[in-house]
């Protein structure tokens, strides 16, 4: 088994016996193909955890209605941009009411900074969803670089195979098939090496792309009701105030 394996008409041991050159380009792509599934099993867990504290997270900012223990909840969850968005608006908010209710301004001087708070929770809503969304999409443009550049560089190693098939047939004088097959044929496996690196890093950054848009969509579907479930309660705590 072991020497059918290392027979040079086999695949293995045409990678054995091929050139340096070519067996330079057969460990880049060996190297991109690792890195690859290195990143796709990161950013697979990774989403996998931010979908689930997120709908847990959700579930518990939709059934509770204390803010300070949905603040409390939100540190259970550091994988949830939901969590993180709560925690930042929550500060926020509450830094604005206080202001607020500071003022020695009549309520209908206080009611009428209400848009100024709207505008602010919404700038550190956006805020906080960018830096969640550039976290999302980290390491994404490896999967990108992986699935451009490994066709070309196994390219590059069919060619340069090819050009010493033909060399050789100018050395030898022989022009017979026989006599460049085999060298063609380790030439071609640098184009299915580079084929098996940059398919799998194109199918997983598309579909990655796919659930990085997806969770933005609900990022900030969620912050609109972040901003209104505050407004309400700034508000009915400054009519409640007079």
């Amino acid at each position: 088994m072991l020497s059918e394996w290392l027979s040079e008409t086999s695949i293995v041991g045409m990678v054995l016996s091929g050139s340096l050159i070519a067996k330079l380009v057969l460990l880049i792509l060996a190297l991109m193909s690792a890195l690859s599934w290195a990143v796709i099993i990161i950013k697979a867990i990774q989403y996998i955890h931010i979908r689930k504290e997120n709908r847990k997270f959700y579930q518990i900012y939709l059934n509770e209605s204390s803010l300070n223990q949905i603040k409390k909840v939100s540190v259970d969850s550091p994988y949830s941009p939901f969590a993180l968005m709560f925690s930042e608006t929550y500060q926020e908010a509450a830094r604005m009411s206080q202001r607020i209710e500071r003022s020695r301004s009549d309520i209908t001087e206080k009611t009428s900074m209400l848009p100024h708070l709207s505008q602010q929770l919404q700038r550190v809503i956006e805020q906080t969803i960018n830096e969640r969304y550039a976290f999302i999409e980290n390491r994404l443009n490896i999967l990108a670089t992986i699935s451009s550049a490994a066709p070309f560089i196994g390219l590059f190693g069919t060619v340069l195979g090819i050009i010493n098939s033909f060399q050789s047939i100018g050395t030898s004088g022989v022009t017979s098939l026989a006599s460049v097959a085999p060298g063609i044929s380790e030439a071609l496996v640098a184009t299915a090496a580079g084929l098996l690196a940059a398919i799998p890093a194109l199918m997983a950054y598309n579909h990655f792309r796919n659930q990085t848009r997806i969770l933005a969509n609900s990022m900030r579907n969620y912050g609109m009701e972040l901003t209104n479930r505050f407004e309400w309660i700034v508000h009915g705590r400054l009519l409640g105030s007079e």
